[in-house]
């Protein structure tokens, strides 16, 4: 029995497999053959850098060849792979030591197990039509596992017993037992009962205990019971040719399928029939079975969606923060319908379609910062490993995901830029995550200048994330959710979410305000109101705190950048991104809604009276940070001389 470790994607060359297994040459030429014919191996250009994805470009069509210093063999699977006697342990690209690698590859393979459940998969069968060979370690797994979650195929068959606990039978009792009679009444000492009791000599029952025994004597001489860690089982010591022949035990099973309505135990006599039926055959034909995955990117994305809680399928009511009345109509749609779909059109005759595959991510995250504000997470797991080699004195990355990947996570941003904003979530995140076997929270970052900044959005750089791999598997194996994704994450990936200038963040502050002027601004196009005619003075009266706001933001821009970009002369000039200007439009709407408030409270005589006035702007501007130089020196004259003419204009 030889049996080796292979790292997934790694460059081997003949000799070096040779030496892992222990064999000679033309046996592993023999052997890699056989493993090429079934996708296991793929001979690649040596040129080609290890652990990165393959193309068809890459992959070499050729035979088995000794002495080729262009070609090289990579595995391109993650799992375990039997031909004949020898066993192929092959394990993530990712695990770089070869420390304790059984133990690495037993944590692998439960992950692997769970996905298979989940996505409820056995695979019976190797290859396809004329190459389909028999998955025997599969099956065998299978009803190992089958068994110590539900135990032995039992048939019952009824019992008559004297003072049993099952139901008494009184026909039975009083026409066969004797009774005592006393004061006319009969007294039976000895009850006639009926129970049901597992008939320990049925055929099945001890097929399935021969078959059990069988599977695990053929793991555990191949050292695969140790890898699954699954206990030794020896229920018998009957062998399959004290069944009868293959055709009888078939046809034994055929007629128990024909009286068996429960479905686990039809599924288990189907299995346990494929068993039987392939035993024989690959006595002849050539033993090749396997048990893993050669797309153990779809394992890794399952794992951190899982993980994080992606609240891709969740409908928008249900999100934090409740729903701005832009997407109130669609609060019953699923946050993943969001991104547009494409349309397509024919123009003769005119036809249309937009019912297409979109852009889909593979998890949002929204997660609280602190008591009031959340982050926007968009995190595509990345099942690749992202890497520095320096040549000539200069780095060139390798393993990393290609063009195609780097865009669309920056699509995914722009397509919920709308949503984010609206919904006030104050932070994004914009994360590759990667499977490494330490933690590197704050590995870098990918940037494509063109799309950083794309008209007047400026999108996140794609932060790359190393989470350890064996934690991740952990909580997916515990059915346990991240609880404080800052633990996993950097809090230096996290950023503000900004409009791109002063002027256009002031304005997207205006929904703290907004509300209450709705009902005047659809008063503004001069419609009746219980018959009456709306006149501007009282449409303005009712916009309240959203015209204070309008005085106050052109002395904001005055006071912090020097210019004005509402008046006219000054054309399309727009404010620098200088200091906290998103806390500065925050606190500049606290301040409108608070002037308002005061502003009601005074009398007639008070309103024209300037003094009383600019006491109340310091008074509100005092205790804002951000803002507080605009209640000194010229801002605070303009500011007392825009609201003064505004309370002559709407409240006198």
């Amino acid at each position: 029995m030889a049996k080796g470790f292979f790292r997934e994607l790694k460059h081997y060359k003949l000799n070096e497999i040779s030496i892992e297994l222990g064999i000679e040459m033309e046996e592993t030429k023999r052997l890699v053959g056989i493993l090429k014919k079934y996708g296991i191996v793929k001979a690649v250009k040596a040129a080609k850098p290890e652990y990165e994805d393959l193309s068809n470009q890459d992959i070499v069509l050729t035979d088995v060849v000794e002495n080729n210093i262009e070609i090289q063999y990579v595995f391109d699977f993650v799992g375990v792979v039997m031909v004949e006697e020898y066993v192929f342990k092959c394990y993530p690209k990712y695990i770089s030591s070869t420390i304790e690698l059984t133990e690495q590859l037993k944590k692998v393979l439960k992950v692997i197990k769970k996905y298979n459940d989940k996505e409820q998969l056995v695979y019976l069968y190797n290859g396809e039509e004329d190459n389909k060979i028999f998955n025997r370690l599969a099956v065998s797994l299978h009803l190992l596992e089958e068994y110590f979650q539900y135990g032995l195929y039992t048939n019952q068959h009824d019992v008559i017993e004297t003072n049993g606990e099952g139901e008494i039978l009184w026909d039975k009792t009083i026409n066969e037992t004797f009774a005592l009679i006393q004061n006319n009444r009969p007294y039976y000492v000895e009850l006639q009962t009926q129970n049901a009791v597992d008939d320990e000599m049925d055929y099945i029952k001890r097929l399935h205990e021969c078959v059990l025994t069988q599977c695990a004597l053929e793991l555990k001489e191949t050292g695969i019971l140790e890898l699954f860690d699954i206990a030794e089982v020896e229920l018998t010591g009957a062998q399959l040719d004290d069944f009868g022949d293959v055709d009888y035990i078939k046809y034994r099973l055929e007629q128990e399928l024909r009286i068996q309505f429960v479905t686990r135990k039809q599924t288990l006599l189907k299995t346990i029939y494929t068993y039987i039926a392939n035993d024989k055959a690959n006595q002849d034909d050539l033993n090749f079975s396997l048990y893993g995955t050669n797309s153990f990117n779809l394992v890794w994305e399952k794992v951190c969606a899982e993980n994080f809680g992606s609240v891709l399928d969740k409908k928008l009511y249900e999100l934090p923060l409740g729903l701005s009345e832009d997407y109130e109509a669609s609060k019953n749609e699923k946050l993943i319908s969001i991104i547009d779909k494409p349309q397509w059109h024919k123009n003769n005759p005119y036809v249309t379609d937009g019912k297409v595959d979109t852009l889909k991510p593979d998890l949002i995250c929204i997660y609280p910062c602190d008591d009031t504000e959340y982050c926007f997470g968009i995190y595509d797991a990345k099942y690749y490993c992202i890497d520095f080699n320096e040549v000539n004195g200069k780095y060139k990355v390798t393993g990393q995901p290609g063009v195609g990947d780097v865009t669309k996570q920056y699509l995914y941003q722009l397509a919920y830029d709308d949503f984010i904003t609206k919904q006030g979530y104050k932070y994004v995140q914009n994360m590759f995550f990667c499977p490494q076997e330490l933690a590197e929270p704050d590995y870098g970052y990918v940037e494509m200048k063109m799309l950083h900044n794309i008209g007047d959005k400026t999108l996140e750089n794609i932060a790359v994330v190393k989470l350890c791999a064996e934690e991740m598997y952990d909580l997916y194996l515990q059915n346990e959710k991240v609880k404080d994704p800052t633990t996993y994450i950097p809090a230096v990936a996290v950023k503000r979410v900004y409009s791109t200038n002063f002027a256009n963040r002031m304005m997207a502050y205006l929904r703290g305000i907004t509300k209450a002027s709705q009902a005047a601004e659809i008063k503004m196009e001069m419609k009746s109101d219980k018959g009456k005619l709306i006149y501007p003075k009282q449409i303005k009266r009712e916009l309240g705190a959203k015209l204070i706001y309008d005085a106050i933001c052109p002395i904001a821009t005055g006071a912090f950048y020097g210019f004005n970009p509402y008046e006219k002369e000054y054309g399309n000039m727009v404010a620098e991104d200088m200091g906290n200007s998103y806390e500065k439009c925050e606190q500049i709407a606290l301040v409108a809604i608070e002037i308002e408030k005061h502003i009601k409270e005074l009398s007639e005589q008070e309103l024209r009276d300037e003094t009383i006035v600019k006491v109340i702007l310091q008074h509100c501007f005092d205790d804002k940070e951000d803002i507080s130089a605009m209640a000194k020196g010229n801002s605070l004259d303009k500011l007392v001389e825009k609201v003064m003419e505004l309370i002559r204009e709407v409240y006198l």
